[in-house]
């Protein structure tokens, strides 16, 4: 019985720790700097100046590198309104997973291999850049279906209409997603143009049509509510994620997971682009006639217009 409920509190943790909307590691203690003791603060700029550490020491290494007592750090977790030191630290560790810079950021020299993929770090820094990237690549192409990926761009081809929508980094994604898939059909629009709300565009959205949802980690709110709103009206749907975070519901079936862990604290997303590089690819011979057409008829406009 005591390990039944040691696990269900460890589950609690974990879930509560996973939460997006939870407030941060970080938020939770300047919403309470003002409070702490002496010895509370110590410790707390010591996590602040580099949270994502916390997720790699136990309390007692926690508590050498501040320069307090053991005590000191269970006393300040549950302030924060942690359950205990190892809450905390699942806490530090999804700040990480979800992509925060500040909880990927090291105190000097890139971060460790993550997914077992090979050292990049002990190769010069230019050099492991770029080995990195053939690493993401490398890990997205091995979890890319290629049936899947068959499946997905029939769907592109075979839609009444395609509409392609992402937030921050996954905005340009997004935008390179049409320009890739314009070239060879039409109908392939932005959710939502600018000066528009999504609600307006989203209204007619039916079964016919599509939508190129790019939800790289850090999605804001609006892109997690449209994700669920497609889903409850029945609006096809393929996305384009990352391998790392957990996703807000179910996922469709048209779902592509790209590696995009890199050395430095931001995200690298050249696996997010090939993806996208292979649905285009993949669409081009489905259009037929009507694709070809399509891009000669582009090239005498660019020629007319001399935009090239």
């Amino acid at each position: 019985m005591k390990q039944a409920i040691r696990s269900s509190a460890t589950s609690s943790a974990a879930s509560a720790a996973a939460d997006p909307a939870d407030p941060s590691l970080t938020a939770r203690i300047r919403d309470r700097y003002g409070d702490l003791s002496r010895m509370e603060r110590q410790l707390a700029d010591v996590i602040l100046a580099c949270p994502g550490e916390l997720s790699g020491y136990s309390a007692t290494e926690l508590a050498g590198r501040a320069g307090v007592s053991k005590m000191t750090v269970s006393r300040l977790v549950r302030r924060l309104g942690y359950a205990g030191f190892e809450e905390a630290r699942l806490a530090a560790r999804h700040g990480g997973d979800w992509g925060s810079p500040l909880f990927l950021l090291p105190p000097g020299g890139p971060p460790s291999a993550e997914g077992g993929m090979p050292p990049a770090a002990a190769l010069p820094p230019l050099e492991a850049h770029f080995q990195r990237s053939a690493e993401a690549l490398a890990a997205t192409a091995r979890q890319t279906d290629p049936a899947l990926l068959a499946q997905a761009a029939r769907a592109l081809a075979d839609a009444r209409r395609i509409w392609v929508c992402g937030a921050r980094n996954s905005a340009f994604l997004a935008g390179y997603a049409r320009w890739q898939f314009i070239q060879v059909r039409g109908e392939v629009h932005q959710l939502a143009a600018v000066g528009e709300t999504m609600a307006e565009t989203l209204a007619d959205l039916g079964p016919g049509d599509l939508l190129v949802l790019v939800g790289i980690r850090r999605r804001p709110p609006a892109i997690v509510r449209l994700l669920h709103a497609v889903r409850e009206r029945g609006i096809p749907t393929l996305l384009i994620a990352d391998s790392h975070s957990a996703l807000e519901g179910p996922a469709p079936p048209l779902t592509f997971r790209c590696e995009t862990r890199s050395l430095a604290a931001l995200d690298t997303h050249v696996a997010a682009m090939a993806v996208i590089h292979a649905l285009a690819a993949e669409l081009i011979p489905l259009t037929g006639e009507a694709g070809r057409a399509r891009i000669r008829a582009i090239e005498d406009l660019h020629d007319q217009l001399g935009e090239l």
